[in-house]
């Protein structure tokens, strides 16, 4: 986690380092971004945990989007993503990726399940492509993965499957591919790690055993349980003992008394 950077879209200024923790961005007297200790000062904050990424926008803060969508308060982040604060343009980047292993067999991943790739952006948000064989990404409609773009290679890139996640193969296209916010042609790519196609088209590469979303979705700041309090914070809720409603035990006692009243009335 330590090599998590924001990156200035021109490189005009250095990169901003964030260490684990919370770091807070903001304007120097320059009026430049940098990295701020006073929260007062800050434009927005960004939490690196083993939760994973967050980013907290100031309430008087306006014009802050995550790939081209507004952020008002809160926001979960992922290695790739384009920020868009004060006028900058900032990309989240990890760790370069692996370089792709030598030679063109696809190996069977190791536990039997293949990876997904998942799109988290652009037309194909949503959707789920297994990488259960090689697939061809391009803009032939015959590709496994069709990109829509004009300018975009035919037979852009194939996606083989690999024992520690998928392998990116180049196929002689001209723009390339990003991998958590770093230009590539031919790379390893590990669970998390979030793919760019063309200009707009996200994907996210997914293990069979990652947690579903709502898991990685934790309120910012919310602090840790020990054993006991996530056992009761996590038991179903008790069901409440069935009670007999007063008004319906009154209503039968009064039937019954009017029962002995008019029974005894006729003698």
């Amino acid at each position: 986690m330590n090599s998590i950077r924001l990156q200035f879209s021109n490189r005009e200024h250095g990169d901003l380092v964030l260490s684990p923790g919370v770091r807070g961005v903001g304007r120097d007297e320059s009026g430049r971004l940098v990295l701020v200790d006073d929260p007062a000062r800050s434009l927005v904050q960004f939490s690196v945990d083993r939760r994973g990424l967050w980013m907290q926008v100031r309430d008087d803060v306006r014009g802050v989007h995550i790939n081209g969508r507004p952020v008002r308060h809160m926001a979960m982040l992922r290695l790739g993503d384009a920020i868009h604060v004060d006028g900058h343009r900032l990309t989240l980047c990890g760790p370069q990726p692996p370089a792709a292993p030598a030679g063109d067999e696809a190996e069977a991943p190791r536990s039997g399940a293949s990876m997904v790739l998942r799109g988290v952006g652009g037309p194909h948000h949503g959707r789920a492509l297994p990488l259960d064989k090689p697939r061809l990404v391009g803009g032939l409609r015959s590709c496994d993965l069709h990109i829509d773009e004009p300018a975009f290679a035919e037979r852009h890139a194939r996606l083989e499957p690999h024992p520690e996640g998928a392998v990116l193969r180049d196929l002689g296209s001209e723009q390339g591919s990003w991998v958590n916010g770093w230009p590539v042609r031919h790379a390893l790519l590990l669970p998390g790690a979030q793919l760019i196609f063309g200009s707009q088209h996200r994907f996210v590469l997914e293990a069979p055993t990652t947690p579903p979303l709502a898991a990685l979705s934790e309120p910012f700041g919310e602090p840790d349980l020990n054993p006991v309090d996530r056992r009761a914070a996590t038991a179903p809720p008790r069901r409440p003992a069935r009670r007999v409603p007063w008004l319906l035990l009154a209503a039968l006692l009064l039937s019954g008394a009017l029962s002995l009243l008019l029974l005894y009335g006729v003698r």
